[in-house]
């Protein structure tokens, strides 16, 4: 914690806002705690909501006084990854964010080219808003699942993009959703907000507890959330023949005794998925504003509040998961 005189000008390629609350992101905690390098990557705090206080040249219809939350809305469209549906990969956070949303005061890029930032209606408080970013990431992970109705569904990992992703999925059309995880304190915080039915994969017999529950031999998709790479291989133990698993986990370190028979085995469908991505409506508004909406009450049951004071405490419980989503405050 520190307090500083620096404020950067602002430019016509960005605005200025003035930050109401920031989530703690499990790329946030990696930088925090040193297993990624703050000198190399400038996106400490990116999941924010706050005010326009500058607008820069006004590009994108921002302006002052309107209410924004971070989320990725567009991109070039004349890179190569653009043109070829890959929109997440247009630009790095480096060069979007000034310094980043642990701060009363960020800048924030904003072209005609490219926009980090989304409208927030009035229906969504401050904080739920700050889950906008992540929502954003899980929606992503939702559609690279492209559910059928009905699907059954496993998450393994309940986090926030985890949690986020299932309740997405359910909104789409997905049946049996179960999540999983290992840690007791994250399944009995996960019941205490009725959204899953959870099991606790420390159990030898979880696996045919989620065959017992779908009626099915494996789950018709997986999401595995959990960050820990021999997990990989429960997923693709717990997938069905033809199952398809999505994998939004930043790894770190391989996979020992690693056996990738089952995927031509099962004929499994394995699919990344990175970040955020430009998610819109035919209008040209974001669907993941629409979604953070409709499900504005349940996500709230995920978040812990922090003021900025106790931000250290914030880390803290992110960390040791005492938190599902902690969100510091700063008015």
């Amino acid at each position: 914690m520190r307090e500083t005189d620096e404020r950067p000008a602002i430019t016509d390629s960005t605005v200025r806002v003035d930050i109401k609350a920031c989530g703690i992101c499990g790329s946030d905690l990696a930088l925090y705690n040193g297993r990624r390098d703050l000198s190399g990557e400038h996106y400490f705090g990116h999941e924010f909501s706050g005010v326009i206080t500058e607008v820069g040249n006004g590009a994108n219809g921002l302006k002052k006084g309107m209410r924004v939350a971070s989320e990725l809305v567009k991109g070039c469209g004349r890179c190569w990854f653009c043109r070829n549906g890959m929109q997440n990969y247009c630009k790095s956070l480096n060069d979007a964010l000034l310094p980043g949303g642990f701060t009363e005061q960020t800048l924030v890029t904003n072209t005609d080219a490219y926009s980090f930032l989304s409208p927030i209606p009035d229906e969504l408080d401050d904080i739920t808003a700050s889950i906008l970013e992540p929502a954003n990431c899980a929606y992503h992970v939702a559609m690279k699942a492209n559910i059928q109705p009905g699907d059954s569904v496993l998450v393994i990992g309940l986090g926030a993009i985890g949690l986020v992703a299932a309740m997405i999925l359910k909104t789409m059309g997905a049946g049996t959703v179960i999540g999983a995880d290992r840690s007791k304190l994250r399944l009995e915080q996960v019941r205490k907000t009725g959204l899953l039915d959870v099991i606790d994969t420390s159990e030898p017999a979880w696996m045919e507890q989620v065959k017992e529950m779908t009626a099915k031999d494996g789950v018709d998709i997986v999401i595995e959330a959990t960050g820990a790479p021999p997990v990989l291989k429960d997923a693709m133990a717990a997938a069905r023949t033809g199952g398809k698993i999505v994998v939004p986990s930043v790894y770190f370190g391989g996979i020992d005794g690693f056996e990738p028979l089952p995927i031509m085995r099962k004929e499994l469908t394995i699919i990344g998925s990175k970040g955020p991505a430009p998610q819109l409506k035919t209008d040209g508004t974001s669907a993941v504003v629409e979604k953070v909406v409709q499900m504005k009450d349940d996500l709230r049951k995920l978040i812990s509040v922090y003021e900025y004071k106790d931000a250290l405490q914030a880390f803290a419980d992110a960390r040791s998961g005492a938190a599902i989503k902690a969100v510091i405050q700063f008015s």
